[in-house]
């Protein structure tokens, strides 16, 4: 009777997890698609900021343009990793952004399942970019501490 009573709990507890991976790869999904469309709307910054290195800049922007915040900041855990999160790890383990952009490497921050299906999602907008944007991208991206 005890053992069908855990077993019963577990299994409420697996389709828990189901769901509640489906519920945040839709928020995500949903999110990014949202960041797309009103990216576009977007007002130009009127304010012009001197930047040590160009790229790092356009890197930042594109990396709001293209919705990427919707599950990676700076410093706050979202549904991702956090930008620095991403940074320390491309640098420990010496990793290429930019291949990873391009679906051609295998992620090294986050390995979970779900977390792999919401980032295969998205990076269909990087794999369609120029090699000039992801280098920006990834020099933003590397630039956080």
């Amino acid at each position: 009777m005890i053992k069908k009573k855990y077993s019963l709990i577990l299994l409420i507890f697996l389709k828990l997890t189901i769901i509640m991976r489906k519920i945040i790869f839709c928020f995500a999904f949903i999110t990014s698609v949202s960041f797309l469309i009103f990216s576009f709307a977007e007002k130009k910054d009127t304010l012009t900021k001197v930047s040590q290195t160009p790229s790092i800049e356009k890197g930042k922007k594109l990396f709001k343009k293209n919705a990427c915040t919707a599950c990676h900041q700076e410093q706050i855990k979202i549904v991702g990793p956090t930008v620095k999160d991403i940074a320390a790890k491309y640098k420990a383990e010496k990793g290429n952004l930019i291949t990873f952009f391009q679906g051609k490497s295998k992620p090294i921050v986050d390995k979970d399942a779900g977390q792999i299906a919401i980032m295969n999602a998205s990076l269909g907008i990087t794999k369609r970019m120029k090699a000039e944007d992801l280098k920006a991208i990834s020099n933003y991206i590397m630039s956080i501490k």
